[in-house]
């Protein structure tokens, strides 16, 4: 089984090392970790280590329910890729917005501390997909391909058609899109261009005027000017979604196995 990752000193310096979940993609004030929130952080973790080596997992997209999206008819906020670095033992990589800036990082850390970032619920979906795929996403993060994909500038309703900006999500799809459509491309307007020939339809987001106006003046990671005109005079946006990404895979891996875990 292949070790951890090994970023050369180049990518270093794009890759932010996540050690604590206060770092991880919030507003990176203080704040005091509740022990009963450690506890079912580190518990929900366990359960997903288990079912992963129960399926003999390579690697897998699991994705938590950070933030209550139930309002957007969303269960699940954000995605990452979750592989095996040696026998028994899982690592994510994901990206996350650094501090509510218009920036941000590749993190790979613990599944304890996926769980830590000041989650809405305890509860994790995980995709696994089939074999083929699972080894082609590793051999992804091994060879930092994965790395190459992310596009630092942020911007949390990023347009899935366009490269001006990338989202969590949306670095997770491309990703999956240089496995399956051309292990050698880099390319990002060349890997959403083949989404859109292979139909992935992406999630919509209504955001009214008044929201709109108070989120781009007030929040740097939030901009909709990529978007076409039409969506941004109609107030719905096409965004990735990790729902749309678990329904791109379902379209074509039918028999996808899918597990959601969660705590009592």
């Amino acid at each position: 089984m292949p070790g951890p990752i090994r970023w050369s000193a180049l990518a270093a310096g794009f890759l932010l090392l996540c050690s604590t979940a206060s770092d991880a993609g919030q507003s990176c004030g203080e704040s005091e970790l509740d022990p009963q929130e450690l506890a079912n952080a580190l518990e929900i973790a366990e359960k997903t280590r288990q079912y992963l080596i129960s399926q003999n997992a390579q690697t897998a997209i699991i994705a938590r329910v950070g933030q209550d999206l139930k309002k957007y008819g969303l269960r699940y906020s954000h995605l990452g890729l979750v592989y095996q670095d040696k026998p028994g033992h899982y690592t994510v990589l994901h990206e996350l917005n650094e501090c509510g800036s218009d920036r941000s990082g590749l993190y790979e850390e613990g599944l304890g501390n996926f769980f830590l970032d000041d989650v809405f619920a305890f509860e994790v979906l995980v995709m696994l997909p089939p074999a083929e795929l699972q080894q082609g996403l590793n051999t992804a993060i091994l060879n930092k391909n994965a790395l190459k994909i992310h596009f630092p500038e942020y911007n949390m309703l990023a347009y899935p058609f366009s490269d001006n900006y990338q989202n969590s999500n949306q670095w997770g799809l491309e990703l999956i899109a240089h496995v399956l459509h051309n292990q050698q491309s880099l390319d990002r307007a060349e890997l959403q261009n083949w989404l859109e020939a292979e139909h992935y339809q992406p999630g919509i987001i209504s955001v009214d005027p008044v929201s709109r106006i108070g989120a781009s003046a007030f929040r740097a990671n939030v901009t909709f000017t990529d978007h076409p005109l039409k969506q941004r005079l109609n107030g719905e946006y096409q965004v990735v979604t990790v729902e749309s990404v678990q329904q791109f895979l379902q379209k074509k891996y039918p028999n996808l196995t899918q597990q959601v875990l969660s705590l009592p």
